[in-house]
Formats: structure tokens, sequence, C-alpha cells
């Protein structure tokens, strides 16, 4: 008994294979995502003070609670909220800014942000 693919035409099994090669090339020339915009860089800086003020709060309590304190009257929290409520109209944008919280918090990325800090 023959396996099923030498019973296929010569033409089908060649256009099969022109089509599998140009699926797996297209995913490789996706267009690359804008870059943060203002108000992403804004939500990415206020979440990463908030973070390394929290930090602190395991070991040294009342530093922690006076950054903390400090940040709630500086961070524009209606900016953050219209930020957030814009990444979840479009859930994509989602992995870049959290991409850039991990890049930041990790020390892989050595640019600050453009923006003036929101402490």
């Amino acid at each position: 008994m023959r396996p099923f693919i030498f019973r296929l035409p010569r033409r089908s099994i060649v256009a099969a294979a022109i089509v599998a090669t140009l699926l797996s090339c297209g995913t490789k020339n996706r267009p690359q995502p804008a870059p943060l915009n203002a108000d992403e860089r804004y939500l990415v800086d206020a979440y990463i003070q908030v973070r390394r003020a929290g930090a602190h709060h395991a070991f040294r309590r009342a530093l922690s609670d006076s950054l903390l304190d400090r940040l709630a009257g500086t961070v524009d929290t209606v900016r953050v909220a219209r930020t957030i409520a814009s990444l979840n109209a479009t859930p994509e944008r989602w992995e870049l800014v959290m991409r850039t919280i991990e890049d930041r918090l990790s020390g892989r990325d050595s640019t600050e942000a453009s923006e003036p800090s929101v402490r």
C-alpha cells in the first residue's frame, strides 16, 4: 500500500510546499509595534516607582510608607487610569508595556524616561 502523499498529483504537492513556505515566511515580516507613547511611558515610570518603593516594605516599612505617600500625591491617577483603559482597548500594546517594565526593573534598559519623573 502506497502512502497517501504518493497518490496526490505532483503539482498538488509542490503547491502545498509553496503555500507552507509562504505562510512560515510571512510571520517573520510582522511590523514592529509603535514605540511607547507619552502616556504609556508615564504609566511605566509610575509603576516602577511604586514597585521600588514597595520593595522596602518588608524591611523598612516607615521608608516604604513615606515613599508611597509621596507618590500618591504626585502620580496623576486620572492619566494612569485613562492609559490603562486605552491599553485594555488595544490589548496587544500591553505586551510592549510589560516588556518595557521587565527590562527597566531588571536593568536591561539603560535609557531613562523621556518625560519628567512622577516623583
